[in-house]
This record gives C-alpha cells, structure tokens and sequence, in this order.
C-alpha cells in the first residue's frame, strides 16, 4: 500500500485500523493530496488572476475568469501612531453595530460600541426608512453612550456594508444588490454613503461618513495599528477574503492620469480587495474531488466562489461529513449505521473537526487520551450509536478530518503565497506582515503550522522564516475606524 502524504501526521501505532478501512483511508488521502508541484501550479494561477485582475474590469463574460482584485481606494495604512476619535458602523445581518473607537497613538485604542436590532420591517421596507434608523442608531448612541470628541468636532465614520458594492471612490460605492434577507426598496443602484450622509443630515447630526469599508480591508488596518507594518489582511471563518496593499502603479485598471495625480501628491499605495474567494472558479487548477463537486451542487451559488468551498469554515465539515458519510456507505466504519445529524446536511460543522483532531496539539487535554476525546465527539456531536463505534473507527474519522482540513490550510497558504510574490516581498529581505482573523485561524488545531509548511515548499525557507502572521480581531469595528481616519488623513494632503 502506497505511503501516506509526508505532511500529515503520522497515524497511531497503539490502534489498528481495520484493513478495508486502512485502505478506504488512503484511496481518500491520494483524491485530496496537495504535493508541491500542484501547490505551485495554483500559485501560478493565483498570480496570473492577480495581474489580470489588477489590469482588467470584469465583464458580464469574463467575470468569472479572473479575481476581481477591487481597489478599495484606502492610500494609507496606518502605523500605531494615529491619534483622535472616530466612530464606526457595521451593517451585515440582524444587528446594526455603532463603535466609537479613540486611537490613543502607541498601538493602542478603546472601544465603546452598542447594537441595535435591524427588524424584518426595516429589511423589506423603504431604504430611506432603514437610513433614518440607522441615523437615529448612530444619534442615540453618541447621547446616551457619550463621546470623547471635542463639542465643535465633526466626527468622521467609516462604515462597513456587507453587501455586494461597485466602489468609485473612499467615501462612494453603489449597492449592486441586497444579500442577507435584506430587500430594501429604492437603495439598489444608489449610493449608500449618500443614503446614509442623507439620513444623518435629515437629523442634524454632526457626522461625516467618509469612508465605504470592505471588513477585510478592515483586518488589515487594524493589525497594522497594533503590530506596525502590515502586507495584507486575511479573514479564514465562515468565508474568506484578503486584502492587501499594492503599489498604484500596478493597479492599471485606473486610469493613469488618476494614478499620476496620486503619485504627485506622494500617494504610491492602495488597498486592494482581492475577493480571493472567487479564485478558480474556473477550476482550472483547483483539485475538485467528487465531494467537493457534491456539497458545489447543492449549495446556494454552484459554480461560484471555488477557491472560499474548499478552505472556509461554512464549507470544510460539509466535505468532511460527505467524506465520513462515503466510508459508512462503504461499511468500513460504523457498521455501516449512520446518524440523523451525519445525514443533515451540515450536520458535521468546523467546530466538531477542532474536537475530532484536539489529540494533535501536543500538551492538550485531549492527546492524553486521544481515541476516548474523538468517540465524545463521534457520539455527542454527530449522534452516532456508542456501540457502533470502535477504536478503528475513531481514528479514521479523525484521519479524514485531517486530510480535509490540511488540504484547507494548503490552499490557504496559496493565497499567502501569491500576496508575496505579487508584492515582491520574495525578493526583499523585509518581514511580511500578514494580519489573520476568523474561527479557523483562532481556533482549528494547527492551522499557522500547516499553512506554513505549505509556504515553505512554495517560497523556500528563508522566504517562510520571513513571514510573520498575527491575529487581527474587529476588522469591521476598528479596523473601519482607521479606515476614517486615513480618510481624514487624505483629506488634510
């Protein structure tokens, strides 16, 4: 039987697995194997989407084709020295977020933020309705909560709008569509700064929404802040994302009369939204397995964000539990009996793959009796019948867990990768900051050490030992803060 790929782990020695298992096990560990020569030919292809997103808009025929590497028009990131009060708005879901954040200049800031609850009324009503209440949210917050600012100041947001938006400028973009269970009338195609600066106007009240945030771009502000010089900000949760800052010179979608004037005024950065999400999503290279063609099919967009199915928490248990669910078809574990949460689509979250490999963080509760901490989750989390299960079993589930989340964290460090050398930062000798947020970085057992084995077979040693990745928290909170407050900066050039 064929050796299993040298970047997993190694498997137990004290459990036999049951031979048709052993060898279900490694026709699994073969479909999903990542080598290094595949890892660099999805490196190639991320950067040949990089340069054809930075040079081209899309059209309604090559959309698809390339990553829409969307300028975020954010020129200056900051450095932990900034100072003053600025607020925040985070709209994505049921809540509405209003954080006013003072940058206290050494790397340090504080926060007093409240949420308001977005009814279903306001979702499907008028979107002047939904403005009004926002401003109403925002005038509430600033009397009852107080502010640091000075009384004469105008107080500057940056306002993070989850929602697909063609942005035109720092403070302009327009609602392309409602997502989330919104479907506010008369807001698609319109400016939704002008919706809210309208809004806030209508109530007098004295504040400036400057700035549109992608919350992506947000994470990487907000590392910056914390930890100094920062390349690009990720975001590895329920979806996933980057942001990172390119030179304006490359970005020759925009006109060059605009790049010069920029230049001129000694502005040579900006952000860029890379949306690498939608990476492949003409699966060029991307190792599709029939499980992941599966859980594609059945999702809410087929065919659309490739790269995000693969390597995010929504999507990595939905491939392992169609994974689990093939080898209990198989009868090689189980006894071939399944569960009602094995069957629910779903049913098997990122959450229960931290608890299927805990045993491999060395030192933790769980590796001291490893096979007893994955039968608690086999039989508490997906419900399977404790007399089904044996030890053989145990360790595959976990085995396949495994395979699935390192294949995630591989592709992941692609993504790392391509920012790097797109940067020329695999020719320089600086450190590479990279600013992380999301469940998997914060809590999937060993997600920093496999990424970076995978950045070392692409970028070599010395490259890797360069790279230096930090947890950047509230990217739509803080980060959205400092987005404001690079407005103001650009504003006083």
């Amino acid at each position: 039987m064929s050796q299993s790929p040298p970047y997993l782990l190694p498997l137990s020695t004290t459990v036999k697995l049951y031979p048709p298992t052993a060898a279900a096990l490694h026709d699994i560990e073969r479909d999903f194997d990542l080598s290094t020569d595949k890892l660099k030919s999805i490196l190639d292809q991320f950067l040949w989407e990089y340069k054809k997103g930075l040079g081209e808009l899309p059209t309604a025929e090559t959309k698809d084709t390339f990553a829409p590497m969307i300028p975020t028009f954010v020129q200056h990131v900051p450095n932990g020295t900034e100072t003053g009060t600025f607020l925040a708005l985070d709209l994505g879901g049921t809540n509405l977020r209003v954080c006013e954040v003072t940058l206290l200049g050494n790397h340090k800031w504080t926060m007093k933020q409240q949420k308001y609850k977005v009814s279903d009324a306001l979702k499907q009503g008028e979107a002047t309705a939904l403005f009004d209440y926002i401003a109403g949210a925002i005038d509430q917050f600033l009397v009852q909560i107080g502010t640091e600012a000075q009384a004469d100041e105008k107080l500057f947001l940056g306002f993070t709008f989850s929602f697909p938006v063609l942005q035109h400028a720092l403070d302009s973009g327009t609602l392309i569509n409602w997502t989330k269970g919104f479907e506010c009338r008369n807001a698609v195609g319109k400016d939704v700064v002008q919706l809210l600066q309208d809004a806030l106007d209508r109530k007098h009240i004295h504040v400036r929404c400057s700035a549109l945030v992608n919350d992506t771009c947000g994470t990487l502000m907000a590392r910056a802040y914390e930890g100094g010089d920062c390349l690009c900000g990720g975001i590895f949760g329920t979806g996933t994302n980057g942001a990172y800052v390119e030179s304006v010179d490359q970005i020759t979608k925009i006109d060059a009369k605009q790049r010069d004037e920029w230049k001129a005024k000694g502005v040579d950065k900006m952000v860029v939204n890379t949306e690498w999400g939608a990476f492949d999503n003409e699966r060029v290279v991307l190792p599709f397995t029939l499980f992941d063609n599966r859980v594609d099919r059945i999702s809410i967009n087929p065919r659309k964000q490739a790269f995000e199915k693969m390597i995010s928490g929504m999507y990595l248990g939905e491939v392992t539990r169609n994974v689990v669910l093939h080898l209990v078809d198989k009868q090689v574990i189980f006894r071939g009996y399944s569960s009602k949460q094995l069957n629910s689509h779903y049913g098997l979250d990122t959450a229960i793959m931290s608890a299927l490999e805990a045993s491999s963080v060395p030192n933790s509760v769980a590796a001291g009796d490893p096979i007893r901490a994955i039968r608690k989750a086999i039989t508490e989390d997906l419900g399977i019948n404790p007399e089904y299960v044996t030890d053989s079993d145990c360790l595959a589930v976990a085995r396949v867990s495994e395979i699935v989340g390192t294949r995630g964290c591989r592709l992941s460090a692609c993504a790392l990768a391509a920012t790097v050398i797109q940067t020329g930062n695999d020719k320089s000798d600086r450190t590479v900051r990279f600013g992380l947020d999301g469940s998997l970085v914060e809590f999937y057992p060993r997600f920093e050490e496999r990424v970076r084995a995978a950045l070392r077979e692409m970028l070599g040693h010395e490259v890797e030992k360069r790279v230096e990745i930090g947890l950047a928290k509230d990217g739509s909170g803080v980060g959205a803060a400092l987005v404001a407050a690079a407005a103001k900066a650009v504003e006083s050039l």
